[in-house]
């Protein structure tokens, strides 16, 4: 059998930090599994075993689900310890395991569900394909018959490789109907019509169970989309689902290879790996990897959610049951099949579409539970997103896990919309390696938090995802129709009896924004934004107050797509940004639009073109500020250090913002509280002389100063600034982000 299994966080990149080993053997300290044999209970699952069997080591189940209920009938009262081994192995899923209220373990007890010692147990969404291959009339390609009763399979593997689904060459769909289509027939581009150049339409042939991916309008979201009808004379397409924005491209910088995809259709299945399910024939054609007849080892996903802990919750109400003390440890979740996007949803979108609202998105899913642990887990291979903490989920831990190879998100909080209901907060995501996410929804952060506080998101290494590596989140849309973003997640009796009468500013719904007080920090985060456009590595925006972004680690981001390393966007006040160090990253350094503090950071060496010599979009400034007043923010004791002439260090939206039909305050450094910061350009010696003049005769910066900071090998990640005593004038402390 192929291992499933690594020790998390090995490969790290030289010189970097790895917090993954921490823990260590102390992982599982404070769970309770230091128990005396007299108050142990055992269960025991192998693939060889019997479901009719006693569970026992020698007589093993051979279902999770008959393990789940064996352990619902044994007494499971204070100090119980009961465990459930799998035996190492591949278990294929057919259907959930849920486990309820019914399941949760008693006061001071657990219930844990682990792989047996020195073995290697594997939960997998997938199940071998029944029927017979034979040739068909494509060359090189094979069909088999789908069984009758199958969901559209929406991910295939060639063993443990997920293989692509077939997929066009990129293109640009029209920013306006063809000319030549007479005014009768045309209808406005919006979110379910779009047109394609005829040609394209005619090359692409029958688009019955195509499936269009495309980036509508702006670059920070990536839609899938059914295809329900074409018109072959215009060019004119209708989608089943809609698309967050209306369907023209977005700025070709963004995209110059096309942003519209055509899969799953015959006519572009054209390289080995790829595959199509045409579902109203129920077919599957496969053109296999190495040539020749498709071995056995080929899986379709079939499951997406593999486990779901659900408690009683209740919407209309403030209070929920969870379930209580489960924990996962060392198993691995892999192979689900992806999942498509819900039309029903619209309105109920976690910001900008990147994610739905309480939705079966993920392999483990969490929907009312408290005090559950997932540790040393493996979430790989799959074209479901990972893990997802929904409406009430209260100090449940994530750590020391591999989220890789994944369809969606890595791991999602998601509590209840905009309102009184503030269930969602104090869990724990730690220690754990993030990478090569969003192969399905590119748009997918590795981290999504959306009103949820109070957590704890630490030490965790991210790297080549393709979009935000960390995102906080509250925003949501007014609009009581519900068809602009996660407007009908909003519990609008609540909201109105407590903004009654009252001006809608953020200071007024701060109380119902309970994305607030969570601690991001001491991350390593690297490669983020390979794919699309107008994001960040870390971004925080419509949430509460009381969030601290520090200590973490910002480096190596080598794509022209880049905004920020780190931005606190819209409708954002009270984030404190402090003690972090960006390096060698490509756009801007800092973006505020509100107010924030901005402590004891260092920017250096913004990147102003890829390695390829691509010329980034973004690079307005080290420090910017493009919406919402700032006045009242701190902006103290921050290095910045350029390596290229003519960087901005500064951009100020000095003409105000509009919001609410009315242009509030510029945006400007002087309205701050900045002092103490130093700036250093080896390009350029005479950088910061203009720009400090100008603050000081605003007021400010009048301790700043330029100065080379003499860092001890920024090249090699040490950032350490010494003893010198402009430091310690300044009030800096010292920063030290090497490996330890």
């Amino acid at each position: 059998m192929v291992s499933w299994f690594k020790e998390i966080g090995q490969g790290g990149r030289k010189g970097g930090r790895c917090f993954l080993s921490l823990l260590g053997g102390c992982l599982m300290m404070g769970f309770g599994w230091q128990v005396s044999a007299a108050e142990k209970v055992e269960f025991f699952v192998a693939v060889n075993g019997d479901d009719q069997q006693a569970g026992s080591e020698s007589a093993p189940f051979a279902t999770l689900q008959r393990a789940r209920d064996a352990v619902r009938q044994v007494n499971r009262g204070p100090g119980k310890e009961i465990r459930v081994w799998l035996r190492g192995g591949t278990y294929h899923m057919e259907r959930t395991v849920v486990f309820s209220l019914q399941d949760s373990a008693g006061a001071g007890s657990r219930v844990v569900y682990a792989s047996y010692p020195g073995e290697n147990a594997v939960l997998s969404g997938a199940s071998f394909l029944p029927g017979e291959w034979r040739q068909s009339e494509m060359a090189n390609v094979w069909q088999m018959d789908v069984p009758q009763g199958w969901a559209q399979i929406r991910t295939l593997f060639d063993g443990r490789k997920m293989l692509p689904r077939a997929r066009s060459e990129g293109m640009q769909s029209l920013a306006k109907p063809p000319a030549d289509v007479p005014y009768r027939f045309r209808r406005a581009i919006d979110q379910r019509h779009l047109y394609l150049p005829k040609a394209w339409v005619n090359k692409l042939g029958n688009l019955a169970g195509a499936e269009i991916e495309l980036v509508p309008k702006y670059p920070w979201v990536m839609n899938r989309l059914s295809v329900e009808s074409v018109d072959g004379e215009s060019g004119l397409i209708k989608t089943r689902e809609p698309a967050t924005y209306a369907m023209v491209p977005p700025p070709a910088a963004y995209f110059p290879e096309g942003s519209l995809w055509v899969e799953n259709v015959l006519a572009v299945l054209d390289e080995p790996g790829e595959w199509v399910h045409d579902v109203k024939k129920g077919k599957l054609y496969l053109w296999p990897i190495e040539g020749g007849k498709p071995g056995k080892q080929v899986l379709a996903g079939r499951v997406t959610q593999l486990i779901l802990i659900e408690g009683e919750v209740d919407e209309t109400d403030l209070r929920d049951q969870p379930v209580k003390g489960l924990s996962f440890h060392r198993l691995a979740f892999t192979q689900a099949n992806a999942f498509a996007w819900d039309a029903s949803k619209s309105g109920r979108g976690l910001q900008h579409d990147w994610e739905m609202h309480d939705q079966a998105s993920a392999m483990v899913r969490l929907r009312g539970a408290e005090d559950c642990s997932f540790t040393q887990c493996r979430f790989v291979d799959s074209g479901a997103a990972g893990i997802r903490l929904d409406l009430h989920c209260q100090r449940n831990e994530i750590r020391r896990c591999e989220f890789s190879q994944l369809g969606g998100v890595g791991v999602l909080m998601a509590g209840y919309g905009l309102g009184m209901k503030d269930v969602n907060k104090a869990n724990v995501v730690a220690d754990n390696e993030l990478h090569h996410i969003g192969r399905v929804w590119k748009h997918s952060p590795a981290i999504f938090i959306w009103q949820s506080g109070m957590n704890q998101i630490v030490r965790n290494r991210i790297h080549h995802v393709p979009y935000t590596a960390i995102v906080v989140s509250g925003r949501t849309q007014l609009d009581r129709e519900g068809r602009k973003e996660s407007s009908r997640t909003v519990r609008w009796d609540e909201l109105n009896l407590l903004l009654e009468g009252e001006e809608r500013s953020w200071l007024k719904r701060e109380p119902l924004m309970h994305g607030r007080f969570n601690m991001i920090a001491y991350n390593d985060i690297s490669h983020c934004m390979e794919v699309m456009g107008d994001g960040n590595a870390i971004y925080v925006s419509g949430t509460g107050k009381g969030n601290r972004v520090r200590h973490n680690f910002i480096h190596d981001v080598t794509t022209a797509n880049m905004n920020a390393a780190i931005r606190c966007d819209d409708d954002q006040h009270g984030v404190v940004i402090e003690k972090n160090v960006i390096a060698r990253v490509c756009g801007e350094g800092i973006i505020s639009k509100g107010r924030n503090d901005i402590l004891n950071n260092i920017i250096y060496d913004l990147r102003s073109r890829t390695p390829e010599g691509k010329s980034v979009i973004h690079q307005r400034g080290y420090l910017v500020f493009s919406g919402a007043p700032v006045k009242g923010s701190r902006v103290q004791r921050n290095i910045f250090v350029s390596r290229e002439a003519g960087q901005a260090i500064l951009y100020e939206h000095q003409k105000g913002w509009k919001r609410g039909g009315r242009v509030q305050a510029p945006a400007s450094l002087s309205s701050c509280q900045s002092d103490y910061n130093l700036y250093f350009n080896s390009a350029d010696k005479k950088w910061a002389d203009d720009f400090l003049r100008e603050q000081r005769a605003r007021g400010g910066e009048r301790g700043s100063m330029v100065q080379d900071p003499s860092l001890k090998d920024p090249d090699a990640d040490d950032f350490r600034v010494g003893e010198q005593q402009v430091f310690r004038l300044l009030g800096f402390e010292e920063l030290d982000v090497r490996g330890k």
